[in-house]
């Protein structure tokens, strides 16, 4: 049992007080003690508490003037493992060791004025180190329900400051206020003014859901040392057998940044070269883990400087903190702001995911939801174990892993008997093109295979990044592609150099314990990578001439769109021509991990690959191991004897390749029927769209990788089709999965025959999007997935995020499904309508729309916010689908597409139209919605083509249908000759100074200049003027120093002259002289921080927190000038 404590003491500095508690403490059974209001301010008040407190571990943070200060006190038979405090007495966390397991303790005083309060719970998530058992407490100064939790309301009751806490940290951290979750009925007061006779609960404790589940108790207990009581809570610890357990070490990006590591690597490098012995591999394995020492000292002493720039911003505001003079009040701002900008720099290097860290336009609040989201989504509570059932054990958890992967990767027994009428017929590839992937690798193919590594993937278990790889490449790399060479005569490389690390991610659904609920993910090092990615882009230019056009996945030219697009026209055609017809999708169970590597390198040959590309993918599979990582638990190391490894670049190629020889057998059996495509019977029409002189294209199996859908009438073409992955079985080692095999029957009048598998009549998924027996989108689903979308938007307006983050937010993980559903699904437009309503209300908050929406749906450098618009959205997949159409590219479900498109776009192309077929016009058909669209867009002057390289037909249709310019370029005449608003997006200013310079020109900033307002109320804060946008930012006479300031600093700067005038400052006019980018940029940069420090100079005076200082508006424009972007000095 964990007993922890927290009490407001109201002071501990004396001796008595300190002599009381530990009275108090005596009697009362605890293990973690957080006092708040300690009242120490000194070192020497802490060194006379230690000194009365010799049996704890005592962290402590110091209080000022203003906040009390705050220490945890825990008994020191716990193991301490990182600790931490903010500069004012405010915060102190604590992370121990309990039963193997990190435990933060988070200790919080809260200010009692409410304004500093809700400003200082915005920042509490940035002394949050991420855990998944974390406990906050503290005296929050606010009730969670003034009706319950305060025995009589004041005057003036606050409900922002609880909404802040809950907004800003408790909810995005999915944390519980535990007492009341525990009692939501019951009524306890913690603390107790006689004066006022006003009792409430502001001591309070917030765990995650895991702490939460484990309390056993908690409950209020009067002490008497103060006006407060005391909150006590019990909690149960699991004790977790993680004997095993690691850290991984993860390089940091800044660090290979750091002069210092280029000259220690080039140390290292030199020393390998003269002494390491280049006939064999092992000097790799020496080398990598010099460079692995380097990298973790220079991140120690990265993070040693950081503690040590944070120790000094500490040190000097507490200098200034005592008794401080109005001079120190304003640079105590500013350090609690550097302060800020150090912890926010520190929390930014080690969010794991370099796509998280560049999403510039979202919060780091939101950041932080993300990692623990993601921290979350690979924990695993429990398995089923074979004989002992439901496990909770880390170490019978692992055995079950363990023997799970064991067996599925272990050799598989195939019959090669069956390899030779699998192999029959199978395309090979010519000898010129055999000749090309038998060439040696070069160090350019290997340089230029990492850079296209995307950035931030998650390593292998060496920890080294891409961006470690990119910076010591051009110097390591001859000696690189040599131990490639070298492992290649050897045969396989040094042992561990094959050895991935395996990640389980779950899949969706239900998790009801079972491995197979896991897909296994391959993290492979970076220096195995490289070869293997050379070895895919050579592939991937050879593999459309050995793969059938009806295999999808990865091949260029083909998309998943394609079977969606032929799976969707097959079922409506049948449908309205009452032809019974069924699909069945075929299982493959562990599809990549079960085939054989033997039955793999032939495979390879028989497709007429060469034997030295052969050597080289037997290379990277002879003696592979793989590391279980579960739960941050490792296995031992395990062989790798059968499998393709998913999450290697060659993965994708090389199990279309194994599954070839089994299309092409279905194919080319008579006994399989098919689906004989409407108009391929003409020449004329089929050489049209196939470029060649087929005939009668009969379509018998679909495939997207692993995702295998066959036709069948009756059960005996069940059985055949069944047959067929026998043999594929037996020759590979892969397995049918017959329980998750299942027949999609369509028919409105002919019930189907009885098949084995499942047969589903009224709805099926196909490539993750739902059809019903007509081929539309099922109501039902759609509901699912508007309700989903409601949800999603729920959660995420929870969080502070400004007009540009929403949109991105929207984009990105709101509507992304909803837009792949539409891509290939006729949708309502009332239904489109629904969806936009709902976007357009996330967007716009609780904030009055000041831009009209058909700006808000331009580009940013438009003057837009990048505002979705489903409708334009859907419209432009239509013509894209459309151009595919026209541009005769070769796609088998042009056939079902002609007789919709013919009578719009035959003007366009001509064969499109053809005496032989009949042609509809049926604009409520998908291929009707095509045909409109893309004749509207191409009355409109635009190419008859497609550019595979164009993605911006949804761009080029907002712009030229929807969108409207910002109203601003109607009044302001020279916007029409600078880029304004591109400018003002890639200056790097801060996305909420991005989003109030764009409110600003749209004139939707508001300003005490408004209809109904008498003259004394339209007055200037600062002056007796009525306060307009003009005045404010540049007539005002009180802001003339400011003015000065940024003149002389961009005269010296950039020895430019600006004048005091709206055209100049709000709408960059300035800028229309310079011909430098690089300086366009950091002016507008300037003026940014301009515009935006009087305005938030304005605000603070609005609500009168300050006195009137203009010195305070200067020091938040310097302090945002601390440094200018796009400049090297």
């Amino acid at each position: 049992m964990l007993r922890i404590i927290s009490y407001n003491i109201r002071g501990i500095t004396t001796y008595k007080k300190q002599q009381l508690l530990k009275i108090w403490l005596n009697q009362t059974q605890h293990d973690i003690v957080m006092l708040q209001e300690t009242h120490m301010t000194k070192f020497k008040h802490l060194n006379q508490f230690n000194n009365s407190f010799l049996d704890y571990n005592i962290k402590c943070a110091l209080g000022t003037w203003s906040a009390g200060g705050v220490l945890i006190m825990i008994k020191k038979k716990y193991n301490i493992i990182d600790c931490g405090s903010d500069a004012i007495g405010r915060i102190v966390y604590m992370k121990i060791e309990y039963n193997q397991l990190p435990i933060l303790l988070v200790n919080v005083y809260a200010p009692t004025q409410r304004t500093e309060r809700c400003e200082f719970f915005k920042d509490l998530f940035l002394y949050l180190p991420t855990t998944k058992w974390t406990i906050i407490g503290g005296d929050f100064n606010c009730t969670p329900n003034n009706k319950i939790d305060r025995s009589q309301l004041a005057l003036q009751p606050d409900n922002l400051s609880y909404r802040t806490l809950l907004r800003e940290v408790i909810n995005p951290l999915l944390m519980i206020e535990v007492f009341r979750r525990k009692h939501p009925r019951k009524i306890n007061y913690s603390y107790h003014s006689d004066a006022g006779n006003i009792h409430s609960r502001i001591d309070l404790f917030f765990s995650t859901n895991v702490i939460y589940k484990n309390v056993q108790e908690i409950f209020y207990s009067p002490v008497g040392i103060s006006d407060h009581d005391a909150l006590i809570m019990i909690v149960k610890i699991p004790l977790i057998n993680n004997d095993k357990s690691f850290r991984r070490w993860i390089c940091k990006s800044d660090v290979t940044k750091r002069k210092t590591f280029i000259e220690k690597f080039h140390k290292i490098w030199n020393i390998i070269i003269k002494n390491a012995d280049f006939n064999s591999t092992e000097w790799w394995k020496d080398f990598k883990t010099s460079l692995t020492m380097i990298l973790q000292d220079e991140e120690r002493q990265l993070n040693h400087e950081i503690r040590r720039k944070l120790n000094d911003l500490i040190n000097e505001y507490r200098f200034r903190a005592n008794d401080p003079t109005k001079e120190d009040l304003i640079k105590l701002d500013i350090i609690r702001q550097r302060i800020k900008d150090t912890l926010t720099e520190k929390f930014l290097s080690v969010v794991s995911n370099q796509v998280d860290r560049n999403l510039k336009c979202l919060g780091n609040l939101v950041k932080t939801r993300f990692s623990h989201d993601k921290a979350n989504q690979s924990r695993i509570i429990f398995l089923i174990h074979p004989t002992k059932g439901r496990v909770e054990n880390a170490s019978e958890m692992m055995e079950v892993a363990t023997t799970f992967y064991q067996d599925l990767y272990d050799f598989k027994a195939i019959d090669k008997d069956y390899w030779k009428e699998l192999f029959k017929d199978l395309p090979t590839l010519s000898q010129e093109d055999s000749d090309f992937l038998e060439q040696d690798i070069t160090m350019n193919e290997c340089h230029e295979a990492l850079k296209t590594m995307p950035l931030g993937k998650a390593p292998g278990d060496d920890g080294l990044t891409v961006e470690v790889w990119r910076i010591i490449f051009p110097v390591i790399g001859e000696r690189y592609l040599h131990m490639i060479n070298t492992a290649k005569l050897k045969g396989q490389f040094y042992n561990g150099f094959l050895n991935g690390l395996l990640t389980l991610l779950k899949k969706d659904g239900i998790f009801n314990g079972s491995m197979k609920n896991f897909r296994p993910l391959s993290l492979m090092n970076i220096d195995y990578k490289v070869i293997s990615k050379v070895l895919s882009i050579r592939l991937k230019k050879m593999i459309h001439k050995l793969i059938h056009y009806n295999q999808t996945s990865g091949i260029p030219g083909r998309s998943i769109h394609d079977n969606v697009q032929l799976i969707r026209s097959i079922i409506d055609y049948h449908s309205r021509n009452r032809i019974s017809i069924g699909l069945a999708q075929w299982d493959q169970e562990k599809a990549f991990d079960r085939v054989n590597h033997l039955y793999l390198f032939e495979v390879l040959k028989q497709f007429g690959l060469g034997c030295n590309f052969i050597n080289l993918i037997k290379l990277l599979y002879t003696n592979s191991t793989f590391t279980i990582n579960f739960n941050n638990n490792l296995s031992q190391k395990l062989p790798f004897n059968s499998g393709i490894r998913q999450g290697c670049s060659l993965s994708g190629f090389l199990y279309i390749m194994c599954l070839e020889p089994l299309l092409n057998l279905m194919r080319r059996n008579h006994n399989i029927p098919g689906v004989l495509i409407p108009g391929s019977q003409y020449k004329t029409i089929a050489h049209k769209i196939l470029k060649n002189d087929d005939i009668n294209v009969e379509i018998k199996v679909l495939a997207y990788a692993d995702d295998i859908c066959s036709v069948v009438y009756n059960a005996n073409d069940e059985l055949e089709t069944y047959a067929m992955f026998q043999k594929y079985s037996k020759a590979s080692g892969g397995k049918t999965n017959e329980a998750k095999t299942k027949i999609f029957w369509i028919s409105d009048s002919i019930d189907p025959p009885v098949f084995n598998a499942k047969v589903e009549k009224e709805m099926c998924i196909f490539l993750g999007i739902p059809m019903n027996n007509k081929g539309h989108l099922p109501q039902v689903e759609l509901n699912k997935l508007i309700n989903n979308i409601k949800m999603k938007i729920g959660l995420w307006s929870s969080i502070k995020l400004n007009l540009c983050e929403r949109s991105t937010v929207l984009k990105t993980f709101i509507i992304s499904k909803l837009v792949y559903w539409f891509t290939l699904m006729t949708i309502k437009k009332d239904i489109i309508k629904i969806l936009q309503k709902i976007c357009n209300t996330f967007f716009w908050g609780n904030i009055h729309p000041f831009v009209k929406f058909h700006t808000c749906v331009g580009r940013k450098e438009d003057g837009g916010f990048g505002l979705i618009h489903l409708e334009s959205l859907v419209i432009s997949y239509r013509i894209k689908c459309g151009l595919t159409i026209t541009s005769t590219s070769p796609k088998i479900w042009q056939f079902f597409a002609l007789p919709y498109v013919g009578l719009h776009l035959y003007k366009y192309a001509p064969w499109l139209w053809s005496n032989l077929i009949p042609h509809f016009d049926d604009d409520n058909h998908f291929f009707g919605e095509v045909a409109i669209n893309t004749a509207k867009w191409l009355r409109q002057g635009n190419e008859a083509t497609k550019n595979e390289k164009d993605k911006s037909i949804y761009w080029k249709f907002i712009n030229k249908n929807i969108y409207r310019p910002p109203v601003c370029y109607e009044r302001i005449s020279h916007l029409k000759n600078i880029p304004f608003y591109k400018i003002i997006h890639y200056c790097n200013l801060p996305s909420n100074i991005i989003e109030f310079w764009t409110s600003l020109a749209n004139f939707g900033i508001n300003t005490r200049d408004r209809l109904g307002k008498t003259m004394e109320e339209k007055k200037c804060l600062f002056c007796p003027l009525p306060e307009t946008l003009s005045h404010l930012f540049i007539t005002c006479s009180y802001f003339e120093e400011i003015f000065k300031l940024l003149f002389e600093y961009i005269k010296n700067k950039f020895s430019l002259s600006i004048t005091r005038n709206g055209n100049e400052i709000i709408y960059l006019h300035i800028i229309s002289s310079i011909t430098s980018n690089k300086i366009q940029k950091q002016v507008t940069y300037t003026i940014g921080n301009y515009l935006y420090a009087i305005w938030t100079y304005r605000c603070i005076m609005k609500n009168g927190s300050r006195k009137n200082q203009l010195r305070r508006c200067r020091e938040i424009f310097m302090t945002n000038m601390r440094y200018l972007p796009f400049d090297n000095g």
